[in-house]
């Protein structure tokens, strides 16, 4: 399963409910994903499972609720240099 560096707070932005990876725009040397795959999406001190949405040029993940877990804040920077970024 790919792992993601994502930004949870992204959730509250339309479209609601979903985790943004990259814009048209802002997409930046990602792995390639296909629609519905699942991902490990990982943020500084939080990790969730996920099903990649692409719209409109987007890559975005629709967390699964029952995956949340709580990361241990002393990995982070070693976590965070390994991971891809949006």
């Amino acid at each position: 399963m790919k792992q993601v560096g994502v930004d949870f707070n992204t959730l509250n932005s339309e479209p609601a409910g979903l985790v943004k990876i990259a814009s048209p725009r802002s997409r930046r040397t990602l792995p390639p994903f296909e629609q519905g795959e699942r991902v490990l999406l990982v943020d500084s001190d939080l990790e969730a499972e996920g099903e990649i949405i692409l719209e409109d040029g987007w890559i975005m993940a629709r967390p699964d609720p029952t995956t949340y877990r709580d990361l241990p804040v002393s990995d982070e920077a070693d976590r965070d240099a390994s991971l891809p970024q949006a």
